[in-house]
């Protein structure tokens, strides 16, 4: 939701700690059901990273219920689930992926 096209997609943080800094391969976590537009942004940004790490597409079913459930208020940068929903989105997409990794 920030307007910075630094901060549309994937977050220039991200793609530098991704791109430069991790020595090790990492699982980078997308939620299937972006708009179409914002996938895009989300794909082509995180291309150059296919070669060293795993794109792992996640899917969103009952994720969006889940989060409106949620006890605790959710906020990112002073905006709520429905001012930025991609970005909570993909936070639960990563831990959604993050449980199946659990023994």
């Amino acid at each position: 939701a920030d307007p910075r096209p630094r901060h549309r997609g994937v977050s220039h943080h991200s793609l530098t700690a991704y791109g430069r800094v991790a020595l090790a391969p990492a699982e980078l976590v997308v939620p299937e059901d972006l708009a179409p537009s914002l996938a895009a942004e989300v794909d082509a940004a995180l291309a150059p990273l296919a070669a060293r790490h795993r794109i792992v597409r996640v899917p969103t079913d009952g994720l969006d219920a889940a989060l409106r459930a949620s006890a605790v208020p959710l906020s990112t940068m002073g905006r709520g689930l429905d001012a930025d929903h991609a970005y909570f989105l993909a936070a639960a997409a990563a831990g959604r992926h993050a449980a199946t990794l659990l023994p």
